[in-house]
Protein backbone atom coordinates (compact mmCIF):
# COMPACT_ATOMS: atom_id res chain seq x y z
CA UNK A 1 0.00 0.00 0.00
CA UNK A 2 2.74 2.42 1.03
CA UNK A 3 4.77 1.55 -2.08
CA UNK A 4 1.77 2.22 -4.31
CA UNK A 5 1.27 5.66 -2.74
CA UNK A 6 4.96 6.47 -3.16
CA UNK A 7 4.89 5.45 -6.83
CA UNK A 8 1.82 7.62 -7.41
CA UNK A 9 3.53 10.60 -5.80
CA UNK A 10 6.60 10.06 -7.97
CA UNK A 11 4.43 9.82 -11.11
CA UNK A 12 2.93 13.29 -10.57
CA UNK A 13 4.73 15.63 -13.00
CA UNK A 14 6.38 18.63 -11.42
CA UNK A 15 5.07 22.02 -12.42
CA UNK A 16 7.31 24.55 -14.11
CA UNK A 17 7.10 26.70 -10.99
CA UNK A 18 8.44 23.79 -8.91
CA UNK A 19 11.32 23.28 -11.35
CA UNK A 20 12.15 26.99 -11.29
CA UNK A 21 12.17 26.96 -7.50
CA UNK A 22 14.47 23.96 -7.37
CA UNK A 23 16.76 25.41 -10.06
CA UNK A 24 17.08 28.62 -8.04
CA UNK A 25 18.28 26.52 -5.12
CA UNK A 26 21.03 25.05 -7.28
CA UNK A 27 19.36 21.87 -8.51
CA UNK A 28 21.01 21.39 -11.91
CA UNK A 29 18.69 18.52 -12.91
CA UNK A 30 15.68 20.84 -12.47
CA UNK A 31 17.31 23.45 -14.69
CA UNK A 32 18.17 20.74 -17.25
CA UNK A 33 14.48 19.86 -17.41
CA UNK A 34 13.56 23.50 -17.97
CA UNK A 35 16.11 23.65 -20.79
CA UNK A 36 14.65 20.50 -22.37
CA UNK A 37 11.16 22.01 -22.23
CA UNK A 38 12.15 25.26 -23.94
CA UNK A 39 15.13 24.32 -26.10
CA UNK A 40 13.20 23.77 -29.34
CA UNK A 41 11.37 27.10 -29.14
CA UNK A 42 14.51 29.07 -28.23
CA UNK A 43 16.49 27.35 -31.00
CA UNK A 44 13.75 28.20 -33.53
CA UNK A 45 13.74 31.91 -32.65
CA UNK A 46 17.53 32.24 -32.70
CA UNK A 47 17.83 30.25 -35.94
CA UNK A 48 15.28 32.43 -37.71
CA UNK A 49 17.18 35.56 -36.75
CA UNK A 50 20.71 34.30 -37.45
CA UNK A 51 20.20 31.68 -40.20
CA UNK A 52 23.55 30.06 -39.44
CA UNK A 53 23.91 26.77 -37.57
CA UNK A 54 27.15 27.38 -35.64
CA UNK A 55 26.08 30.90 -34.65
CA UNK A 56 22.72 29.56 -33.52
CA UNK A 57 24.38 26.91 -31.35
CA UNK A 58 26.61 29.54 -29.72
CA UNK A 59 23.79 31.99 -29.06
CA UNK A 60 21.40 29.32 -27.74
CA UNK A 61 24.08 28.32 -25.22
CA UNK A 62 24.43 32.00 -24.25
CA UNK A 63 20.67 32.29 -23.81
CA UNK A 64 20.48 29.41 -21.32
CA UNK A 65 23.67 30.46 -19.53
CA UNK A 66 22.20 33.95 -19.11
CA UNK A 67 18.90 32.44 -17.93
CA UNK A 68 20.70 30.25 -15.38
CA UNK A 69 22.68 33.21 -14.02
CA UNK A 70 19.62 35.48 -13.91
CA UNK A 71 17.05 32.95 -12.70
CA UNK A 72 17.00 34.46 -9.22
CA UNK A 73 15.84 37.75 -10.79
CA UNK A 74 12.94 36.07 -12.63
CA UNK A 75 9.82 36.96 -10.65
CA UNK A 76 7.15 35.37 -12.82
CA UNK A 77 5.61 38.62 -14.10
CA UNK A 78 5.50 36.91 -17.51
CA UNK A 79 5.66 33.29 -18.61
CA UNK A 80 9.09 31.67 -18.52
CA UNK A 81 8.85 31.11 -22.28
CA UNK A 82 8.32 34.85 -22.85
CA UNK A 83 11.29 35.68 -20.62
CA UNK A 84 13.50 33.22 -22.52
CA UNK A 85 12.32 34.58 -25.88
CA UNK A 86 13.29 38.09 -24.78
CA UNK A 87 16.78 36.88 -23.89
CA UNK A 88 16.98 34.99 -27.20
CA UNK A 89 16.00 38.01 -29.30
CA UNK A 90 18.37 40.34 -27.44
CA UNK A 91 21.32 37.92 -27.65
CA UNK A 92 20.68 37.28 -31.34
CA UNK A 93 20.52 40.98 -32.20
CA UNK A 94 23.65 41.68 -30.14
CA UNK A 95 25.41 38.90 -32.03
CA UNK A 96 24.43 40.38 -35.39
CA UNK A 97 25.51 43.87 -34.36
CA UNK A 98 28.96 42.81 -33.27
CA UNK A 99 31.70 44.09 -35.57
CA UNK A 100 33.34 40.71 -36.01
CA UNK A 101 30.05 39.07 -37.00
CA UNK A 102 29.33 41.75 -39.59
CA UNK A 103 32.75 41.30 -41.16
CA UNK A 104 32.43 37.52 -41.15
CA UNK A 105 29.00 37.61 -42.74
CA UNK A 106 30.17 40.04 -45.40
CA UNK A 107 32.96 37.66 -46.35
CA UNK A 108 30.75 34.54 -46.35
CA UNK A 109 29.48 33.42 -49.78
CA UNK A 110 25.90 34.52 -50.29
CA UNK A 111 23.39 31.68 -50.44
CA UNK A 112 20.79 32.05 -53.15
CA UNK A 113 17.35 31.21 -51.86
CA UNK A 114 16.25 29.37 -55.00
CA UNK A 115 18.83 27.51 -57.01
CA UNK A 116 16.33 25.67 -59.18
CA UNK A 117 13.05 26.80 -60.71
CA UNK A 118 10.00 24.77 -61.71
CA UNK A 119 9.02 24.55 -65.38
CA UNK A 120 5.80 22.58 -65.61
CA UNK A 121 6.42 19.23 -63.96
CA UNK A 122 10.19 19.33 -64.15
CA UNK A 123 12.99 21.23 -62.49
CA UNK A 124 15.28 23.28 -64.64
CA UNK A 125 18.35 25.34 -64.00
CA UNK A 126 17.74 29.09 -63.92
CA UNK A 127 19.19 31.09 -66.77
CA UNK A 128 22.35 33.05 -65.90
CA UNK A 129 20.32 36.29 -65.97
CA UNK A 130 17.65 34.91 -63.61
CA UNK A 131 20.33 33.54 -61.27
CA UNK A 132 22.14 36.89 -61.27
CA UNK A 133 18.92 38.81 -60.59
CA UNK A 134 17.99 36.42 -57.74
CA UNK A 135 21.47 36.77 -56.24
CA UNK A 136 21.34 40.56 -56.49
CA UNK A 137 17.86 40.67 -54.91
CA UNK A 138 18.93 38.43 -52.00
CA UNK A 139 22.04 40.56 -51.50
CA UNK A 140 20.02 43.80 -51.59
CA UNK A 141 17.41 42.44 -49.16
CA UNK A 142 20.16 41.29 -46.80
CA UNK A 143 21.78 44.74 -46.91
CA UNK A 144 18.42 46.42 -46.31
CA UNK A 145 17.67 44.16 -43.33
CA UNK A 146 21.10 44.98 -41.88
CA UNK A 147 20.35 48.70 -42.26
CA UNK A 148 17.10 48.50 -40.28
CA UNK A 149 17.15 49.61 -36.65
CA UNK A 150 17.50 46.53 -34.45
CA UNK A 151 14.04 46.92 -32.92
CA UNK A 152 12.44 46.96 -36.37
CA UNK A 153 14.45 43.94 -37.47
CA UNK A 154 13.32 42.01 -34.42
CA UNK A 155 9.69 42.77 -35.32
CA UNK A 156 10.16 41.56 -38.91
CA UNK A 157 11.96 38.42 -37.71
CA UNK A 158 9.33 37.45 -35.16
CA UNK A 159 6.37 38.14 -37.46
CA UNK A 160 7.62 36.99 -40.87
CA UNK A 161 10.24 34.49 -39.72
CA UNK A 162 8.69 33.04 -36.56
CA UNK A 163 5.02 33.54 -37.60
CA UNK A 164 4.20 35.00 -34.19
CA UNK A 165 0.91 36.77 -33.55
CA UNK A 166 1.03 40.46 -32.65
CA UNK A 167 0.07 39.56 -29.08
CA UNK A 168 2.96 37.09 -28.78
CA UNK A 169 5.35 39.66 -30.22
CA UNK A 170 4.21 42.22 -27.67
CA UNK A 171 4.93 39.72 -24.88
CA UNK A 172 8.37 38.83 -26.21
CA UNK A 173 9.45 42.39 -26.97
CA UNK A 174 7.89 43.82 -23.81
CA UNK A 175 5.99 46.58 -25.61
CA UNK A 176 2.37 47.56 -26.26
CA UNK A 177 0.43 45.95 -29.10
CA UNK A 178 0.19 49.28 -30.94
CA UNK A 179 3.96 49.68 -30.75
CA UNK A 180 4.44 46.24 -32.31
CA UNK A 181 2.13 47.11 -35.21
CA UNK A 182 3.82 50.47 -35.71
CA UNK A 183 7.35 49.02 -35.72
CA UNK A 184 6.39 46.28 -38.14
CA UNK A 185 4.64 48.67 -40.53
CA UNK A 186 7.57 51.09 -40.50
CA UNK A 187 10.05 48.24 -40.98
CA UNK A 188 8.18 46.89 -44.00
CA UNK A 189 7.92 50.34 -45.59
CA UNK A 190 11.64 50.93 -45.02
CA UNK A 191 12.50 47.52 -46.50
CA UNK A 192 10.31 48.11 -49.55
CA UNK A 193 11.79 51.55 -50.18
CA UNK A 194 15.34 50.29 -49.63
CA UNK A 195 14.94 47.37 -52.04
CA UNK A 196 13.40 49.68 -54.64
CA UNK A 197 16.17 52.19 -54.10
CA UNK A 198 13.75 54.93 -53.04
CA UNK A 199 14.71 55.04 -49.36
CA UNK A 200 16.24 58.13 -47.78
Amino acid sequence: MLRRMESRLQAVPESEADLIGRAREGDSSAFDRLVQSHLAAVWRVVWRILRHREDTEDVVQEVFLTAYQALSAYRGECRLSTWLHRIAVNRSLNHLRSRGERLRRASRPLEIATEMTFAGDRLEEPTPLVALEAKELVKKLSECLEALPAIWRAAVTLRDGEDMSYEEMADVLGVALGTVRSRLARARIALRDCVRGTGA
